[in-house]
């Protein structure tokens, strides 16, 4: 598994390949640990890469979005 600690936070890339085209997808969790607890929130996305590698390139780039408040449509606000 491909992972990333990016402030305060663990960005999981688990692209995964689509069946019709051999393409990769973006797909990633983030997860928040606090103490003994940890919270985690899957998110993907439609885009779609020729190789693994670059889809989980892809994931990091999203997933640090994300966390940075600069995604329209993604929030971990309430992890």
């Amino acid at each position: 598994m491909d992972v990333v600690e990016y402030n305060g936070f663990e960005i999981q890339a688990k692209p995964y390949q689509l069946a019709d085209n051999g393409e990769w997808q973006v797909n990633l969790h983030i997860v928040r640990h606090r103490g003994s607890e940890s919270r985690s929130r899957n998110f993907s996305a439609a885009n779609s890469y020729k190789t693994r590698e670059e889809a989980a390139t892809h994931c990091f780039h999203l997933g640090k979005q994300i966390v940075d408040g600069q995604s329209a449509n993604f929030s971990v606000a309430d992890l």
